[in-house]
């Protein structure tokens, strides 16, 4: 008996009586990257990589240029205005709150006092922010 057409993935383990075969019993040899829970975890690993590569790459149009020269002037702590599609919710204020100090908003506009430097590039990444600009302090 000519066991040739199995293919490469398969393994025939054939137990023999009297010249018949009494029982053939098939295993597919499985490799790690054919898993359902290893395709899984890729697809999951790279939906989240390209999430956290669109914000990377979008986060400098969202700043406004005056808002880019103050930080490139190294200043330790901006005031900003952060402009979203929407009136933020307190999820977002949520956010805006351990980033600086809120001052007040209106409209889809907020308005947050001594945010650092690096906050103010974590808020342009996320997808729902519109714009950030700087805002002039009222004294």
């Amino acid at each position: 008996m000519d066991y040739s057409a199995l293919g490469t993935r398969m393994e025939a383990s054939v137990v023999e009586d009297n010249s018949e075969v009494s029982e053939i019993k098939f295993r597919v040899k499985r490799r790690w990257y054919h898993r359902r829970d290893v395709r899984f975890i890729i697809v999951v690993a790279a939906l989240v990589g390209l999430y956290q590569g669109y914000g990377y790459l979008s986060a400098p149009d969202r700043m406004t240029p005056e808002l880019r020269q103050a930080l490139d002037s190294g200043a330790k702590r901006i005031n900003i205005k952060i402009t979203t599609e929407f009136p933020p919710e307190e999820f977002h204020m949520g956010i805006y709150q351990d980033a600086g100090s809120i001052r007040g908003t209106e409209g889809a506009t907020t308005t947050v006092y001594r945010v650092k430097q690096n906050e103010v590039r974590d808020l342009a990444r996320y997808y729902w922010i519109k714009r950030i600009s700087l805002a002039t302090s009222k004294k």
